[in-house]
């Protein structure tokens, strides 16, 4: 995970959004609580960047929703600083599994840290409001 991390450089464009996506990959798999730390101050720059790609946008989107759902606790509390390009990049991708699991993350983390989205409610609630397929377990129960 270090070295993946090292490749979260969004200048080298096809690097940083397989880096991003494998990320997402494993942290459906393993263990990521100790390397929350080491990808996620990249990935919270690379989502609030300019002129980012969409599709880099929208892996980046996935996999910090992904590590939000798997480490609720270490994510949540930067949710002001990507909530409300997270929205925006997932709001019009298709309905499918990665965007599911990157929901139920921001759901999980809003149980945890809700002042977090306080002042961009509406843009989450738009978000979800576009997603149609997606089976979201409430954060609140």
């Amino acid at each position: 995970m270090p070295i993946l991390g090292l490749n979260l450089n969004p200048e080298f464009i096809s690097v940083c959004n397989n880096t991003t996506w494998a990320i997402g990959e494993i942290a459906m798999q393993m263990e990521m609580q100790p390397y929350v730390g080491v990808v996620l101050p990249n990935l919270v720059e690379i989502i609030n960047r300019p002129n980012t790609p969409k599709t880099l946008l929208e892996n980046t989107a996935i996999t910090i929703g992904r590590l939000g759902y798997v480490c609720p606790q270490e994510v949540a509390p930067q949710l002001q600083q990507f909530i409300r390009p997270w929205c925006t990049s997932l709001r019009n991708i298709r309905d499918n599994e990665e965007k599911d699991s990157a929901f139920r993350g921001i759901c999980v983390m809003i149980g945890v840290n809700p002042a977090g989205v306080v002042q961009v409610s509406r843009c989450v609630i738009k978000a979800v409001e576009a997603t149609e397929d997606v089976q979201l377990t409430p954060f609140w129960k």
